[in-house]
Order: C-alpha cells, then structure tokens, then sequence
C-alpha cells in the first residue's frame, strides 16, 4: 500500500512538473510572440516615417499598404493603428510637424507657429500664388465639375482659355473628357494636387458656396 502510495505521489509530481514545463514553455513563445509583433511594429513605423519625408506628395494608405506588404503581412486595421500613433507621438512630443490625412492621402506638414521661420527660408523664391483670374476659375470647376470652358465663361462673363492653360500646367485641373452636345467642349475637373495645394482631404471639405443658378 506504501509503495503504491509513493508511485501515486511519484507520478502526481511528475505530471504537474510536466504541466508546469508546459505552461512556462507556452508563456515563453506567447511572449517571443509579443515581442515579435512590436518589434515588426517598430520597423512598419520606421518604413512610414521614411516614406513620408522622402515624399514631398501626399502618400496614399493603399500605396503605404501596397509598400510595406512587399516585406511585412500587415492589414489595414494595423496599419491605421500605426499611423495613428506616429499622429499622437508628434503630438505628445511636441514635434515640429504633423501627420495630417489630406487629398485621400499623408503628408508630413510643419506646424503653423513655424511658418515665420520657413518663410524666411523660401522668401528669395518665386511666388507661385494664384492669381484672382485663376482663382475664379479653379473655385468654379471645384464646385460645378465637370465642366467646360465656354460654360465656365457665361458664368464669370470673361474668356477663361489663358487661365485654363494655366492650371492645366500647374496640373491643379484637368481635361477628364468630352460633352456630348455640339462641338464636343473638353470637360475640366480638379485634381489630386488642388486637393494637396488647399490642404484638403476630399472635395467634401470645401465651405459651402452658393455660385449662383448653373447655366
């Protein structure tokens, strides 16, 4: 009876050594795990941070997305995840930019206090601001698109084609296709750089603007 007493005890002390091997094992690899996960965190947020400064455009979530799973498995709950912690960390630190969602895209932007001191820095460069003309136009488009040239000039009551040239060169409008009526006249819509130029996230941002009846 003493001896089966002692294998009972024997084999008990076994089995929870065995158990208690098991779990530090499982503790051990959900641990390697963890550690795992945000070390490839760290590097995601690294691989964005580089992206960002080495663009001076907005950069798409799909084109971040598509980038970052040519190395790492990454879906896009996760990667929103890390974007906006890379946002509260500019924040809480105090950095001189932000991470701002603008034009379906990010982009590093620096923060208006500095402005006085950027200005400085670009102040013996050409200045690219709108004139009143193609401001007109571009506020007509952004509003009524698509929209033609000869629609656009009943409207301000003056010929547009110079302004269209013009912001079709600083690609801030574009040719999008043909009205079906006679003479077929090019359809004119903004693009993705009005959107970046104005700091916009979509066309949804735009104040409300009552331009008049549409002709």
């Amino acid at each position: 009876m003493t001896n089966e007493i002692n294998l009972f005890e024997s084999t008990l002390e076994t089995c929870l050594i065995n158990t208690s091997r098991v779990e530090a094992a499982k503790a051990a690899e959900e641990k390697y795990d963890r550690d795992q996960q945000l070390q490839m965190r760290r590097k995601i947020k690294q691989i964005l941070e580089a992206l960002l400064f080495a663009s001076s455009e907005t950069v798409s979530f799909n084109k971040m997305r598509e980038i970052i799973e040519t190395f790492y498995p990454i879906k896009p709950r996760m990667l929103r995840e890390i974007i906006e912690q890379l946002q509260e960390e500019y924040i809480s630190q105090g950095r001189a930019f932000r991470l701002e969602e603008i034009a379906q895209g990010f982009v590093l932007r620096s923060c208006e206090e500095y402005a006085p001191y950027i200005q400085m820095l670009f102040r013996h460069k050409k200045s690219e601001k709108l004139s009143q003309a193609a401001a007109e136009v571009l506020a007509i488009i952004a509003y009524r698109q698509p929209i033609t040239r000869p629609q656009i000039d009943a409207i301000r009551g003056v010929d547009s084609s110079g302004t269209l040239v013009n912001l079709l060169e600083r690609e801030l409008i574009e040719a999008v296709g043909k009205l079906e009526a006679p003479g077929r006249p090019t359809l004119y819509a903004i693009t993705q750089n009005f959107l970046t130029y104005f700091g916009l996230r979509d066309l949804k941002d735009l104040p409300q603007l009552d331009l008049g009846a549409k002709r």
